[in-house]
């Protein structure tokens, strides 16, 4: 038997997207989770900015975006 080294690069990501496309929320979490999680921050002002990275279908950041009156960007890769 060889041992390859075989990197996250080689790996085909469309496999995962295939899986994960199909379930509505594509990690941890609930929205009740995410609203509590905003419930620990204080001073929320109308400048706020929140970055959300790998979102996936963006359940979480339509959670954000119904409570909070901030900025949003997405980066979904």
């Amino acid at each position: 038997m060889e041992n390859e080294e075989t990197l996250i690069h080689d790996f085909d990501s469309n496999l995962i997207c295939d899986y994960f496309g199909r379930l509505e929320r594509q990690g941890p979490g609930s929205p009740e989770s995410t609203i509590r999680a905003l419930s620990f921050i204080d001073n929320f002002s109308n400048e706020l900015k929140i970055a959300d990275f790998a979102c996936g279908t963006g359940g979480q950041t339509m959670i954000l975006a119904q409570n909070t009156k901030g900025t949003i960007s997405r980066w979904i890769y």
